[in-house]
């Protein structure tokens, strides 16, 4: 019996010191052991592990291995003088669990110290505009700054996510008032350079029909010298006239109009002869035409009054007399319309 009760006391005693130095290690965890508390010892990672027995190997440490999110908000003031919040996400994760344990006091806070300051000092140095437009450029450069830092006590980022910036309301309404001004004075010199190059293509349209009516009015005028001028050749007896049938156009336009031809004492075709008439004469000519056509219009027109000077002489007194008795004629009828 002392012998059953011996043995057991071993026995059990042994499942006491197997115990005490086995370690069960759940995932994604580092355990930091130490002898008595004071001296590291070992790094006992993920699974089953033999040290020296407890109490001996105290566990100083429990450091988790898995990425870790940190979320922070930055205050801003870019390169414009804008002042803004900018909101990151820092994603690490601990590489060296006996340095995060032992080397800093907070390793975490510090790290977040240390990515604040270098996020500001980077970001405070760009336009608002290329904050939006570059963050990788901010990420890359506050990792560059970071790294050695944070691979002293341990720690290594995995993943810097910076999102946009957050502006005040009143600094987002400001800015929003500008971007619509400058969309609208933008809108109003495409509405101008459209109205110039509509106006420009009127005036243009304009000035080519202009030109065309002048083109043909003086050739009208011309066609009508040559007539009057035939005509009086005819009546002098100096040529001769026949008139025969020309189509003008084609098709369901053409259209048949007889058109004079001259011929001279012989019978031959000729062209009207040269007038030997004063240029007095050939004005005066033409004033009366134009009297006969303005006569021919209110004629047309009932109710039409047309005033035109008019001289029965040659001498400059009369005509002198005869405008000064149209423009008060003119000045008249006004008056006499009101009454």
């Amino acid at each position: 019996m002392l012998m059953i009760s011996i043995l057991a006391t071993v026995a059990f005693g042994l499942v006491l010191l197997v115990t005490a130095c086995v370690h069960f290690i759940p995932p994604k965890r580092v355990h930091v052991i130490t002898l008595l508390g004071t001296k590291p010892i070992a790094m006992l990672k993920t699974g089953i592990h033999f040290t020296i027995p407890r109490p001996f190997a105290v566990t100083s440490a429990v450091v988790p291995t898995d990425v870790i999110a940190q979320k922070v908000q930055v205050q801003i003031k870019s390169q414009d003088n804008l002042v803004f919040e900018l909101p990151a996400t820092i994603q690490f994760r601990v590489t060296n669990a006996m340095r995060f344990a032992f080397e800093r006091d907070e390793p975490i806070s510090q790290m977040v110290n240390l990515v604040v300051a270098a996020l500001r000092s980077a970001a405070n140095q760009m336009q608002f505009q290329a904050i939006y437009d570059d963050k990788s450029h901010i990420q890359q450069e506050v990792e560059a700054t970071v790294s050695e830092h944070l691979s002293s006590f341990g720690l290594k980022i995995v993943d810097l996510v910076i999102d946009d910036p957050e502006l005040p309301h009143s600094t987002q309404t400001a800015l929003n008032a500008i971007r619509e001004a400058e969309w609208s004075r933008r809108a109003a010199e495409h509405e101008a350079d459209a109205t110039r190059v509509r106006m420009v293509g009127e005036a243009r349209a304009e000035a080519e029909s202009t030109l065309l009516k002048a083109k043909a009015i003086a050739g009208f005028r011309m066609e009508i010298a040559e007539g009057n001028a035939a005509s009086i050749a005819v009546m002098q007896g100096r040529i001769g006239v026949e008139w025969v049938e020309t189509t003008f156009g084609e098709g369901e336009s053409a259209q048949t109009v007889k058109t004079p031809v001259y011929i001279d004492r012989d019978g031959n075709r000729t062209i009207p002869p040269e007038m030997d008439m004063s240029p007095e004469t050939i004005l005066d000519f033409f004033k009366v035409l134009d009297a006969n056509e303005a006569i021919r219009d209110a004629a047309a027109k009932p109710g039409t009054v047309i005033l035109m000077p008019h001289s029965g002489g040659n001498q400059g007194d009369d005509r002198r007399s005869d405008l000064a008795e149209w423009i008060a004629a003119q000045k008249a009828m006004p008056l006499s319309k009101a009454g």
